[in-house]
């Protein structure tokens, strides 16, 4: 099996909540170019979503499964989450970091990952190996050389 860790905010959702949102899931639309790239990332690679995103805390995998596939027009919806571990607000990357790393200890021998890649708009190179950092704002990953990076890792 294949995981993409996946945020949203910055990555996929490039304009974020000052819109009305008026869906049944009260979520902010994400960038359609972006799911554009993130679909042929999908479609190259068989990879599987593990969100590990904030947006976790917010809603539940079925209401996720109908954000990704019917209001964003992703072609596959994160199967699973990371853990929610405590954060310490001085140190979300530290802490979305462990919740990775928790993820891998406790599900990649048994769901056999061989390949993984950590995507986000915080930079988390200290602590992830397989980290694909989206620094620019508002192209999150539409950024020029991103889905190479991420398809090299799978």
């Amino acid at each position: 099996m294949k995981v993409i860790f996946l945020d949203i905010d910055g990555v996929l959702a490039l304009t974020f909540g000052s819109m009305n949102t008026n869906n049944k899931w009260d979520a902010y639309p994400f960038d359609k170019k972006a799911v554009g790239v993130l679909n042929k990332i999908l479609t190259e690679t068989d990879a599987e979503i593990v969100l590990s995103s904030d947006w976790k805390h917010h809603y539940t995998l079925d209401e996720l499964k109908g954000i990704f596939l019917e209001f964003n027009g992703v072609i596959k919806a994160p199967f699973t989450v990371t853990p929610a571990l405590p954060t310490n607000a001085m140190d979300l990357e530290g802490g979305r970091v462990k919740e990775i790393n928790l993820w891998l200890k406790e599900n990649a021998e048994k769901l056999n990952v061989t390949h993984w890649v950590a995507i986000d708009d915080m930079n988390m190179s200290e602590g992830l190996d397989n980290f694909v950092w989206c620094k620019k704002f508002n192209e999150g990953i539409k950024q020029l050389g991103i889905k190479e990076k991420i398809i090299k890792f799978l």
